[in-house]
Parts: structure tokens; sequence; C-alpha cells
């Protein structure tokens, strides 16, 4: 990964400190669990260690991580009430029986979480059956940069893609697909703004919703 960096002590303390704040973050965000948080941190920093120091490290990581689980049982004690997490996960809950899914931190980018919409869908149907048949729309955030920001700040703005979906498989001309997903948004938008949510959104297709939050999230992301 990028140039290759002189090896020492100063070194050590930079990537000790990459691996906290990645941790952190990833902790923060709820949607890898332990084994998984210690093979990001081996394939995205610690491969770039020597050889000799790789195991050391990846000992440092599962350390830091059983921490980095203690201080987050810790703050979700001084949680009062409904959080904004919680609020969104009731977001979630409303759209999906309306026909619509809502997916929180989807893959990587806009155009991998729309190549796997419809093994999310499936996905969502195992669990509760029947959503395949009356989805009409989707609503979505990435999960790229969420944990590098919420390893500096657990205050985010988040985008939300969406799109409308055939509920018999037709297609529809480009206008009738503007109507029907412009339509899906301003649901959307309107479900958020019912859980208390302040949405910036200019009702144009070619916009994304923004949403700001506090991100402080009780349950793992699924």
């Amino acid at each position: 990964m990028g140039e290759e960096r002189e090896w020492n002590d100063a070194a050590r303390d930079d990537l000790r400190e990459q691996l906290r704040s990645a941790i952190l973050g990833e902790m923060r965000l709820a949607k890898r669990d332990h084994e998984d948080i210690l093979q990001v941190c081996s394939e995205v920093y610690i491969e770039d260690a020597p050889e000799a120091e790789r195991e050391e490290f990846t000992q440092f990581s599962a350390e830091e991580i059983e921490r980095a689980a203690d201080r987050q049982a810790a703050e979700r004690l001084t949680w009062l009430g409904e959080t904004d997490c919680d609020r969104l996960d009731h977001v979630e809950a409303a759209l999906q029986e309306r026909g619509i899914l809502l997916w929180q931190a989807s893959p990587c980018c806009d155009n991998c979480t729309l190549s796997e919409i419809s093994d999310r869908i499936a996905e969502i149907d195992n669990r509760a059956p029947g959503f395949r048949g009356r989805v009409r729309g989707y609503a979505f955030f990435i999960d790229q940069n969420l944990p590098s920001e919420l390893a500096d700040d657990i205050r985010l703005h988040i985008y939300l893609g969406f799109g409308w979906i055939s509920p018999d498989g037709s297609s529809v001309g480009p206008e009738d697909y503007h109507k029907y997903a412009v339509e899906i948004g301003q649901e959307v938008s309107r479900c958020l703004q019912d859980a208390g949510f302040e949405v910036d959104w200019s009702g144009d297709l070619s916009r994304k919703i923004g949403v700001s939050l506090n991100w402080q999230r009780r349950t793992m992301l699924r």
C-alpha cells in the first residue's frame, strides 16, 4: 500500500494509533463482530508491518478490540431514552412495512450497493417472508467512510440514495421512473421527519436525502 516507509519506533506508534482509530470507528458503527474487525485490521493495516512483527500487532489489535468493547459498554449506560440510531431502526421497520427497503451502512459505494439490492431484498425476505413480493422501493446510505468519521465524532451527516422498484418486474420509461422514484424519496423523507429527524432534500431525484444524527447504536446492524 503506497510508498514503502521507514520502519522505526515512530512508525510502530503510528500503526498502533491507526489501529486504535480504526477499531474505535468499527466498534461505534457496530456492523462487524470482533473477529471481522480483527480481520480488517490485519488486511488493511498490519500487512504493512514487517512480517516478524505482525503477530505482535495482531495481538495488540485483539486486546484493543476488547478495551474498546468495554468502553462502548460503559458509554451505552449513559445513553438515556431513545437514541437517533433507535429512531433510525424504527424508520427502517416502518418503511419495510410499506414495501420500502432501508439499507443502513450498505457496502462500499453506490454502485456496489445497487448491484446487491436484490440480494439484500432476499435476505430481508428470509427474515420477513413476503417482503420480496411487495417491495416497491429502496433507500440506503453507504458505509465507505463511516468508521473513520465515527472514530473522530459520533455526529454524522448521512446521505440516502433512493429509487423505485417495479412490483411486477416490468420496465417503465424515464419519465415514469422519475415520478415513481421521487414518490419513494418523499415517502422516505416523511417517515424520517415523523421520527423526529430534520431532512435536507431538494425533492429532486438527482439529490440524495441528507440527515444529521448522533450515532449511538445499542444493537448490531444486520
